[in-house]
């Protein structure tokens, strides 16, 4: 084989990956994990069901993947978002912050998501890991990395994770069980002063 048609390949096999997970996505967050097939994700993506299992072993493989995949999406939504403002106080980062955060978990696909890890963390228990790894945990990291400009490492850490918590509140419980929210954007204001005041106090 001609060495330069190997990144060529290698690029032939990111895009049929990105289209297999593209498919998992719309199939796995309509139908469900259980009702979802393989063969389903194969037809939307526009791939054969082998190239499916070459790049995922199993449907719960392939589930767990999505995951990943998406909670990337998020942490990279993250990063763009810090990037567009510039340095400011600790108040004014955390609350944009916040914001990012509660506009993107709203997202019907990303409520769906929730939902089905879920349904599935208990039968899948590297699920709720990549889940954590992947979504919670980056996120607590950008908080506390604000938080460290006030206070010391340890005490950053623990103050993160209440802004977390605080700024997602009864709201995203709300929404994430189905339950209309009226005037979602009045409450997820209020939760997030509440998280940014807490988070300094």
């Amino acid at each position: 084989m001609n060495s330069s048609t190997l990144p060529e390949l290698n690029s032939l096999q990111r895009r049929k990956r990105a289209a297999i997970l593209d498919g998992a996505r719309s199939v796995f967050l309509r139908q469900g994990f259980g009702l979802a097939t393989m063969d389903d994700v194969a037809a939307v993506a526009g791939v054969g069901k082998q190239t499916v299992y070459r790049h995922f072993k199993s449907k719960e493989a392939l589930f767990v993947g999505l995951v990943g995949s998406m909670c990337a999406q998020v942490g990279g939504s993250l990063v763009s978002a810090q990037h567009e403002q510039s340095a400011g106080s600790p108040d004014v980062e955390l609350r944009d912050l916040g914001w990012a955060l509660a506009q993107i978990l709203i997202e019907p696909d990303y409520l769906r998501l929730y939902r089905a890890i879920v349904a599935e963390a208990e039968r899948l228990p590297e699920l709720g890991e990549v889940f954590y790894e992947n979504g919670a945990k980056v996120v607590r990291a950008f908080a506390a990395k604000i938080l460290r400009k006030r206070f010391d490492e340890s005490t950053a850490a623990l103050r993160a994770a209440t802004f977390v918590q605080l700024v997602l509140g009864d709201a995203y419980l709300e929404l994430s069980i189905g339950y209309t929210v009226p005037d979602v954007e009045a409450r997820f204001a209020l939760q997030i002063d509440e998280a940014v005041a807490a988070a300094l106090r």
